[in-house]
């Protein structure tokens, strides 16, 4: 399939938005001053919206908004009337990550199109027919996926696919990253992430030893750079390609974009001799990189994709100093061209990288203002600098200066063919038609009446002249047809003003040309009270009966054992591991059944989860094993990612949706209702007034104890650092020998553990409890509250759940005054490690 593709560029203020059209975008995404994973950005207000869906439009650019984060419960009325107003104001779509935002949203607003952010983690191709069947038009793949994978979903479902094609990539899977949220409070998932995974981090064994010398930054990864892949991921049925950088200067949006813009172009007219432009490719390296990757597109890149010496730009390598001269001057021996103004830095030894603007430069002792590659140069430099240092240039002024004026010139480079035609003759007002390729025009009629002409009559050159005088606006002049009649007199101030008139009535077809997707006003408002009337009509649980008064007690075990242990110690139900961790086996369905009907005889359930994630490649094999289990009896499972959704709505059994699902309010439950699940675990990012104010369509539950994934990454630290994991090269498997950690600055060590598709799993330091404040989720609508230990042994597991147990006695009594000696004990066992996650202060 190599039909068009979009090209879609970020716009993370009004000048980016400039750089991105005037550069070749077929589409900008921006994001409003709310519900916006770009919350540092600069970001648009309404009317700055508005006023950039015209600017895009009329020079036929989509334009997309970022509505992409975790909605609270009272944020989703505000959202609705958002969208509302994004609606109104002709976007092309909106791109979504709250899966509660989008069932209203299709309720309401059913026109508007939808896209599912990468934060919705989509990974096969059951997930994209989820969306593709709740009413969405595109999904945002994730930036895990190898074109195998991607190819696959092309596949088998109908919904356009988009992927990012260049730019920063999150270490962990997008929606997946607890990282930034639990240790500073910061939510990826709310747009305020902190990027803990740019910090150095040390690796380090079982017993705290470091294994490594010097901390590195570990989770740093290199940028994404797909230029030379262009040509596959067309071939793979792609979309859209989608360029990461709403943070980045309108510079970087304008380098970035002409770069794939002339790419896309060159193999689309030439596919057999499509070839990366090195100067195209050197702009790219020179405006931002961190080094670059093709990410996970060929399979595992290993240490490739990681950037561990430096998390920010490294700009270009200059050269190495050579010597130091008479008068504090440098020697280097420049490797590419060197101008006054660029910007370099220095890698010292010690002290980091010092950077300078170069302000002098000599060649032989005579100062110059540039040197070509090659040259040996004088230079002024920071004094830390010594010889042997390497000196990269971070920025070229030439470069910044020759992009900005591509999109800060009142002469447009973009231009649209417009054909003019005139009528004129004496006794008449002159008339223009200004028509587009589209076939849409604009049409302007002079004030007054044209006279015969004395001297100078009016000529088609005349007209020409006048009418081509489009310096400020997105139009060109193709094509003339003049009707003269007669030797007619013109003012040229009249001609002027007839072509301003007819441009402008030109742009507002072709603004009015781009649908209006939602309804009236009236109608709107009218739908979302009555959609408000329903809700509060339906009751407190799914068929109105109130859940309990005190919850249930739920606990997730790795094994049978740890199962058993749990039952033992009073578990009322409990959720067996779906992940297939390195060291261990996936236990055969037979044996699932046996304790199935053990627990059972006990009145306690048992549910299989699902595995977390999985991609394309894998999904045959997950739908094996949920066939195996129902073939012994298994009716319902934990499920924790949309494709698993869809999976069990096709196979007809039922499933409890698991945290990673992020579920953040009650139009959420309501939509994972109506999509035939049987209960929900709440986000652990809301805190204890969040979580009351979910309304229970479904059973909810939330997590009170354990020890939580805060990052899952297809990347595994181990493999690449100990394991020798590079492309083409296999692993020598630490992570089956020993047991690791990630040691940070403030000597918080992070649990690894890795599955058996080396999948990376980095683990909370501490250990999330609640046994004291566990009275505060009495009346709170909970019909279960789970303990989280499938990374813990039997023993451990019994000790808590008999705590758990006995504290939930205690409030069934009355007995609230007894929960700080059972959390006394449980905190001794766990070392005073412990933390109240998000219960008490939530994120912003």
């Amino acid at each position: 399939m190599e039909g068009r593709v979009e090209l879609m560029a970020p716009a993370g203020s009004e000048e980016a938005l400039r750089a991105a059209v005037a550069n070749g975008a077929d589409a900008v995404y921006l994001g409003g001053r709310r519900f916006n994973a770009r919350q540092y950005a600069e970001n648009f207000t309404l009317e700055g919206i508005r006023e950039a869906v015209a600017y895009a439009h009329e020079r036929g650019v989509k334009v997309y908004v970022t509505v992409n984060t975790l909605l609270k419960e009272e944020e989703l009325e505000p959202a609705l009337h958002y969208l509302y107003a994004l609606g109104e104001s002709r976007v092309d779509g909106v791109i979504v990550q709250d899966l509660g935002l989008a069932w209203a949203a299709r309720r309401l607003l059913p026109d508007l199109p939808l896209i599912g952010s990468t934060q919705m983690t989509v990974t096969d191709a059951a997930g994209a027919k989820l969306l593709e069947k709740t009413g969405f038009k595109r999904v945002v793949l994730a930036r895990e996926l190898s074109l195998e994978d991607i190819g696959r979903i092309r596949q088998e479902c109908a919904l356009e696919l988009e992927v990012f094609v260049h730019g920063a990539l999150c270490y962990s899977y997008s929606g997946q990253c607890l990282l930034s949220s639990m240790v500073g409070g910061r939510s990826g998932n709310r747009g305020c992430c902190a990027q803990p995974c740019r910090l150095p981090y040390t690796l380090v064994d079982g017993k705290g030893r470091e294994v490594e010398a010097a901390p590195e930054h570990l989770l740093s990864t290199r940028d994404l750079c797909t230029l030379e892949m262009l040509p596959l991921l067309i071939r793979s049925g792609v979309n859209a390609f989608k360029i990461e950088g709403r943070m980045r200067r309108p510079e970087y949006v304008a380098v970035v974009t002409r770069a794939y813009r002339r790419a896309i172009d060159r193999f689309l007219e030439n596919p057999g001799r499509f070839a990366v432009d090195p100067e195209e490719a050197r702009d790219i390296a020179q405006i931002f990189n961190r080094y670059f990757t093709t990410g996970y597109l060929l399979g595992d890149p290993g240490s490739q994709l990681m950037s561990y010496g430096r998390p920010s730009n490294r700009g270009i390598f200059l050269g190495r100093i050579l010597a130091r001269e008479k008068g504090g001057l440098y020697r280097v021996k420049l490797e590419v061209p060197l101008k006054k103004g660029d910007g370099v830095e220095v890698w010292v030894r010690r002290g980091g990288h010092p950077g300078a603007v170069i302000s002098e430069i000599k060649i032989d002792g005579r100062p110059v203002d540039e040197a070509p590659a090659g040259s040996v140069v004088c230079l002024a430099l920071p004094p830390a600098a010594r010889p042997g240092d390497r000196l990269f240039k971070t920025s070229d002024v030439e470069l910044l200066s020759r992009v900005r004026r591509s999109y800060t010139s009142p002469r447009e480079g973009r231009k649209i063919a417009v054909n003019m035609e005139v009528w004129a003759a004496p006794g008449e007002p002159l008339r223009l038609r200004v028509t587009d390729p589209d076939g849409r025009a604009g049409e302007a009629v002079a004030p007054v009446p044209s006279e015969v002409a004395r001297k100078h009559p009016l000529t088609v050159e005349t007209l020409r002249d006048q009418l081509d005088r489009l310096g400020n606006t997105p139009y060109e002049l193709k094509e003339l047809k003049a009707h003269i009649r007669g030797e007619v007199m013109v003012p040229l101030s009249v001609i002027n003003g007839v072509r301003r008139e007819a441009v402008s009535a030109l742009a507002a077809a072709r603004l009015a040309s781009w649908p209006r997707r939602v309804p009236s006003r009236e109608d709107f408002e009218k739908a979302l009270g009555e959609a408000a009337i329903a809700e509060a009509g339906r009751g407190l649980g799914p068929a109105g009966a109130p859940a309990p008064v005190l919850p249930r007690l739920a606990v997730a075990v790795g094994d049978l054992e740890g199962a058993r242990a749990a039952a033992d110690a009073g578990a009322d139900r409990i959720y067996l591991s779906g992940e297939l961790w390195q060291r261990g086996e996936a236990p055969p369905p037979a044996e699932v059944a046996r304790l199935g009907e053990e627990l059972a005889r006990r009145g306690i359930e048992l549910l299989p989860a699902l595995p977390r994630l999985w991609h394309e490649v894998e999904a045959g094999r997950i739908r094996r094993r949920i066939e195996k289990l129902m073939e012994v009896g298994c009716r319902q499972f934990l499920v924790a990612n949309l494709g698993g959704l869809w999976l069990l709505k096709e196979l007809g059994v039922g499933g409890w949706g698991d945290y990673p699902l992020n579920v953040f309010n009650s139009s959420c439950v309501e939509a994972l209702r109506l999509i035939g699940l049987a209960g929900v675990t709440l986000s652990p990012e809301l805190n204890l007034d969040e979580i009351r104010g979910v309304r229970p369509f479904l059973p909810l539950e939330v997590i009170v104890h354990g020890s939580l994934p805060l990052a899952v990454s297809a990347h595994c630290v181990l493999g690449a650092r100990l394991g020798g994991k590079e492309p083409g090269k296999g692993c020598s498997a630490p992570c089956r020998r020993e047991v690791f950690g990630l040691k940070d600055r403030l000597g918080l060590i992070f649990p690894i553990r890795t599955d058996m598709n080396c999948r990376f799993y980095l683990y909370n330091p501490k250990t999330l409890d609640l046994l004291e404040h566990l009275g505060l989720l009495q009346g709170a609508g909970l019909s279960f509250v789970r303990l989280e230990v499938h990374n813990q042994r039997a023993p451990y597991i019994r000790r808590v759940t008999s705590l758990y147990r006995q504290a939930l006695f205690c409030l069934d009594r009355g007995e609230r005054e007894a929960l700080p000696d059972l959390a006394g004990e449980l905190e001794e066992l766990l070392g005073g490690h412990v933390t109240r996650g998000h219960y008490f202060r939530g994120v912003s």
